[in-house]
């Protein structure tokens, strides 16, 4: 199901997926997100819609998305990867507001996912392998806030290139959820800078 839904929306779904207390695919990071959202009290799978809410059942994942884009956002991302090492890329997150916009504090965060990893099962999609610090911008109508950060592949990823991704999304900050998603986006390799048609984000 969620398959089909990135196949469907691929510039409007932005999917990642956390294992958790479940090495070695989990991590530090993706136990600490588990506790963010509630323990995942209701059981696992656990598909949260914005920040906001588990989308369960399977049966209501479509509609649900649905649902959701529907809402609109005044919040812009762009991102940008660029070479600085071996294995190793700087990656720019450009956080936007758009003119006529509401003034607001978001905390950006930054995923390095690889995609159909594991192989088994075969529903495995953009599976978190390493998180970025987060950032808290203050960003205004009509203005943007820059958010770099470096990620340094290891073989497992660089053996699967093309599936490598990196996900930015921007999000009230919270403690605990929800925290409403303003904004998300999917890098996929090849990366490539940040060219002059995304200038402050408009």
């Amino acid at each position: 199901m969620v398959t089909a839904l990135m196949d469907a929306n691929p510039t409007t779904f932005a999917v990642y997926q956390m294992h958790v207390s479940d090495p070695p695919y989990n991590s530090a990071w993706t136990d600490i997100r588990k506790v963010f959202y509630g323990n995942i009290l209701d059981g696992i799978p656990w598909f949260a819609y914005d920040g906001l809410w588990d989308a369960w059942p399977i049966s209501n994942y479509a509609s649900n998305l649905t649902m959701r884009q529907a809402v609109p956002t005044d919040v812009t991302i762009e991102m940008s990867g660029t070479e600085s090492g071996v294995q190793t890329y700087d990656f720019v997150a450009q956080v936007c507001i758009e003119p006529g916009g509401i003034d607001k504090t978001m905390r950006v965060y930054m995923v390095d996912a690889l995609d159909h990893w594991p192989a088994s099962p075969s529903y495995e999609r953009n599976t978190c392998r390493q998180a970025a610090t987060t950032e808290d911008v203050f960003v205004t109508a009509g203005s943007c806030a820059t958010v770099t950060r470096t990620f340094t592949f290891d073989a497992i990823s660089w053996a699967q290139q093309s599936d490598i991704r990196i996900i930015a999304w921007a999000q009230t900050p919270a403690v605990l959820y929800p925290g409403e998603v303003h904004q998300a986006k999917v890098l996929a390799w090849p990366f490539t800078p940040l060219t002059a048609i995304f200038a402050d984000g408009f």
